[in-house]
């Protein structure tokens, strides 16, 4: 995801708030290519809700 939808995915109200936590309570990007930075659904929810297993419905 870009910094846009992680930022609305970890219910950042801003980009520049979701930045400022990155590499404290948010992990680094996953891919960086020139100013191309992504990060991943699954290392964002690690860091929002830590200790919560990854999808449930894998599972069933």
């Amino acid at each position: 995801m870009s910094a846009a939808l992680s930022a609305g995915y970890c219910g950042e109200s801003t980009i520049e708030a979701f930045l400022q936590r990155v590499g404290k309570e948010y992990p680094q990007p996953r891919v960086l290519e020139g100013r191309r930075k992504l990060w991943l659904r699954d290392d964002l929810d690690a860091a929002i809700a830590p200790g919560v297993p990854g999808d449930i419905a894998e599972d069933l």
